[in-house]
C-alpha cells in the first residue's frame, strides 16, 4: 500500500471530503470540506472521481513526502507551494515521485488551502464520509489533525490527467454551480 508521510502537519491539517449529509437526526453536523469549489477543482485536476477525501489545511499546510509516483493539486487559499524546496504552481496538476517533498506555506490570502492526491487519501469512511470531525474525534485519520510522523493511506491511482497550467474542460461543470468562482479563484475552464 502507498502512503504520503507527514513530516509536518502545519497548524490544521485534516481529511476532509463532501461530507456526511443527513445525519443531524442523530446530532452529526456534516463535516467536509468548507471550500467546496476548491476541493472539487483539486480533485478533477488529479483524475480523482466527486468527492474523494483530501486535504484540507488551514492558514499553514503540512509537509508531506510522497512513496509513489503521484499526480497532486494545490488549490484554494493564495499561498505557496514548493516540491522538494523549488516553487511549484497552484490550480495545476503536478507529478511527484517517491521520496519528493510538497510543501504548503503560509497563505496570504483566503484560510484554507487543499491538497488532492490522484487516488485520494484512503482512511476507512465513518458514517458514509472519509471527513473528520475534530470535536468528537471521528472520521479522517485517527479523529484529529494530521501531526509529523502520520502515514495517510492513499488509494489506486486512476490514470495521469495531463499537465496543464489552467483548469481542464471539467471544471465547466464546477463553475456553473457557482458563478463567478473560477475568475476569483486562479482557476478557469479552457476551451
Amino acid at each position: 500500500m502507498s502512503f504520503l508521510i507527514v513530516r509536518s502537519g502545519g497548524l490544521s491539517t485534516t481529511v476532509q471530503d463532501n461530507g456526511r449529509d443527513g445525519r443531524y437526526a442523530i446530532g452529526m453536523p456534516p463535516s467536509g470540506a468548507v471550500d467546496q469549489y476548491s476541493f472539487a477543482v483539486a480533485n478533477v485536476l488529479v483524475g480523482n472521481p466527486d468527492g474523494a477525501a483530501a486535504l484540507e489545511a488551514t492558514y499553514l499546510g503540512p509537509e508531506l513526502e510522497f512513496t509513489d509516483s503521484r499526480t497532486v493539486a494545490v488549490t484554494g487559499a493564495d499561498g505557496g507551494v514548493t516540491i522538494n524546496g523549488e516553487p511549484a504552481p497552484a490550480w495545476q496538476a503536478l507529478r511527484v515521485s517517491a521520496g519528493d517533498v510538497l510543501a504548503v506555506q503560509q497563505v496570504r490570502a483566503g484560510a484554507r488551502p487543499y491538497i488532492a492526491v490522484g487516488g485520494g487519501i484512503d482512511v476507512p469512511p465513518y458514517l458514509g464520509s472519509r471527513s473528520t470531525y475534530m470535536l468528537t474525534g471521528i472520521g479522517g485519520f485517527q479523529g484529529r489533525a494530521l501531526i509529523s510522523g502520520d502515514q495517510l493511506p492513499l488509494g489506486e491511482p486512476g490514470p495521469a490527467p495531463p499537465t496543464a497550467p489552467r483548469c481542464p474542460r471539467s471544471c465547466a461543470r464546477i463553475s456553473r454551480r457557482r458563478p463567478n468562482s473560477g475568475s476569483s479563484s486562479g482557476c478557469a475552464p479552457t476551451g
